[in-house]
């Protein structure tokens, strides 16, 4: 269990191992899960958002699928963060700490939960560079 007054405040792109509660078909039980929330609302709130990862290699073609190397992460074995399925946990359920992803990845990330909500097509091209100056500004806490 996560331990708020003695361990580290999760940050976006950092891997743990998470409790999932997912049903169906969607990933449950304890995983890996990048933080995917803004560094602001993981210092501030008592919940996180994560995106689950699966070593089930299944699926590559998809756009909201993106495949993470071992060899480029750290983590035990080729993982893809399936970035469709997002879920909000407290952050009781977030576990040890495994690694932090490279920005590379974290991009690549990024696109592919854009896609999957298709949010992104609302907003014009103006609205949108103040967005994104907004969630720089956001993920600067340490």
């Amino acid at each position: 269990m996560y331990n708020t007054q003695n361990e580290r405040v999760p940050h976006i792109g950092e891997v743990y191992n998470m409790h999932f509660s997912g049903t169906g078909s969607e990933q449950s039980g304890w995983r890996p899960g990048v933080v995917f929330q803004n560094n602001i609302g993981n210092v501030n709130s008592p919940n996180i958002i994560a995106l689950p990862l699966t070593s089930s290699l299944k699926k590559l073609y998809m756009p909201t699928h993106v495949l993470v190397k071992s060899e480029d992460t750290g983590l035990r074995c080729d993982s893809i963060v399936i970035c469709e399925n997002p879920e909000k946990m407290s952050k009781e359920k977030v576990g040890k700490y495994i690694t932090t992803l490279p920005q590379s990845y974290m991009k690549s990330i990024a696109i592919a939960n854009l896609i999957a909500t298709s949010a992104i097509s609302f907003i014009d091209k103006d609205s949108l560079i103040l967005v994104w100056e907004k969630a720089v500004r956001m993920n600067c806490v340490a």
